[in-house]
Formats: C-alpha cells, structure tokens, sequence
C-alpha cells in the first residue's frame, strides 16, 4: 500500500497527539451528465498554485480558491505548498495541476473540453467544517459558472487529502461529479472521496513524474474514467503504475524526517494559543485546546446529518 501517511506524520510530529482525521460514511454519487467524451471538465488542485505575479496563499487554512486560465503560460504559475513533497510540481506544474494534459485529451477525443479556468487551493485546511460551509459552495459556483460536468481533484499533502477529500464530497452533493487522484490511500479510505483512484508513487508525483507527458496523460485518462466506470460510492480503484526506482518509501520517509519542522509547524495551527485551555479541560497543556480534532468530531456529525 505504499507508505502510511498518517503513521509517517504522527511519528515525526510525536508528542503532539496524532493527526485528527474523519472516518465518514458513503458519499453522495451523481452520475455524469453526458459522456466523457463530450465533458467539460475543471481541476481544483491543493498545490496553492498561483500566478507569480500574485502573493501565494497563506500555508495553513487558507479558504480561498483562485481561478487559473486553461491558456496560462507554465512559466507563469508555481505552486506554493511547503509540504517537503512540493517539489515535483515545481519541476513541472502538470504534476499537480493537469491543465496541458487536459487539452491533449480533449484532442484525441478522451474528454469534451477543459473548462476555460481552473481552481487553485492550498489544502492544508484545519477548519473543515469551513471546506462545507465556505469553500466547498465557492467552488460549487465557480464550476457551475465555468459550466463543467465533472471536476477533477488534486490532493497534494497527507492534510489535502482529507480536505480535498471533504471539498469533493461538497461538489458531488450538490450535484456536480468528481473523481479524484489519491497517494496517501491511508487517509483516502477514511474521509472517502465519491470516486478515487489510487496511484502508488511517492506523494507529491500526484499524477505522474515531471516532464513526462504521456505517462501524465495516460494517468489523468484513467483517474477521468472513473467518472463513467465507478459505481460504489467511495471507491478506490488502484491504477497499474508502478514507481520504477526500488525503495522510494524509505526515500520519502527520509525526506519527511529531515523536514520534519516544517511539518510540526503547519500541525501546531492546529492547537489554540497557549494556555487557552489546561490539558485536563480538553486542551493539551502549552498547545492549549486541539481545534482540529473539535473540527472533525464535527464533521462526522456534519456527514452523519447528510451535509457532507
């Protein structure tokens, strides 16, 4: 299964209490309006890519989402996560953010058409309750407005995968289909996108390695399919792709422990001020109460009411 995001984080972050995440049950699954061959289709990436011109997102709970053009110049966007798997898409955006592979499918007939823009979101969100009554209705429009049939979702760190998660199951209820890609199937199998497909590379490669177009575009091909061929929700289908260099797992658990403060940063946004409450009142001690685990007990009363 590739590695365990969860068990990576809460081991490099440890004393901190584990990483909060939803176990949420069957999501809502609309079917595809017309076939893919003749869908418009919109990206919504968690990268927080931005045009250079502009400041980047804030790293932690930034709600917003920007718009992004079909016809942006590479050149002219970078993506500004600070997860330590940034990288890849900063060799080449269409790693996070599939925008040129979706022409080349609407060429060869794959898909109807990209949508004139895209979305733009930085996924490292605490407030999840905030994905469901903000961010996800601020997508819902945009996609409408942008007139896509079907919205691809591209989580980038272990935090985006629950909020992407989160933010597909919004889409998908009010009635607009997603598929999304996932490399952290850990998180994946429990906040439980409407339609997955799961690709085992190392996370930050979300749909394929840099540079490297046709293994990009057979990828986003077959995570768009789902679209037509997945009918349980919340199921995860693995692609057939397997990353050729031998033990990257331990690379990447590597990479994560030599920038582990840079992780146990964005994870203390998740605990209130100081002395906001003691540890034997709910809270944890210095770190004051853990907002982020209040977010997802309410969630999952969010989910167990149907609005999510």
């Amino acid at each position: 299964m590739g590695v365990r995001y969860l068990d990576l984080v809460n081991d490099i972050t440890a004393p901190l209490p584990p990483m909060p995440v939803a176990r949420l049950g069957p999501p809502a699954l609309t079917p595809l309006r017309r076939p893919l061959s003749e869908a418009t289709v919109l990206i919504v990436n968690s990268a927080g890519v931005h045009l250079r011109a502009d400041p980047p997102f804030q790293f932690v709970d930034d709600l917003t989402c920007r718009r992004l053009s079909q016809s942006v110049a590479p050149t002219a966007v970078r993506p500004c996560h600070p997860s330590p798997i940034r990288r890849p898409g900063r060799q080449d955006v269409n790693v996070v953010h599939p925008y040129q592979r979706l022409s080349e499918l609407a060429a060869a007939g794959v898909i109807g058409r990209p949508s004139d823009f895209h979305l733009s979101t930085l996924g490292a969100i605490k407030q999840l309750t905030r994905i469901v009554t903000e961010l996800g209705p601020a997508v819902v429009e945009e996609a409408t407005g942008a007139g896509a049939d079907l919205v691809l979702v591209v989580p980038l760190c272990p935090a985006c995968h629950q909020a992407m998660g989160v933010l597909s199951r919004v889409v998908e209820l009010a009635g607009i289909p997603t598929v999304s890609v996932t490399g952290a199937r850990d998180i994946t199998e429990r906040v439980r996108p409407p339609r997955a497909a799961y690709l085992d590379y190392p996370l930050g490669y979300s749909l394929g390695r840099p540079h490297r177009a046709e293994e990009q575009r057979q990828i986003v091909a077959e995570v768009l399919a789902l679209a037509e061929s997945a009918t349980t929700p919340g199921e995860i289908v693995d692609l057939p792709y397997e990353w050729p260099e031998p033990g990257w797992e331990d690379r990447i658990v590597a990479q994560y422990h030599e920038e582990r403060d840079i992780v146990r940063g964005q994870r203390e946004k998740e605990f209130a001020p100081a002395g906001d409450k003691p540890s034997g009142e709910g809270g944890n001690g210095a770190l004051g109460r853990h907002l982020a685990l209040e977010e997802v007990t309410a969630l999952e009363r969010m989910a167990a009411a149907g609005l999510v």
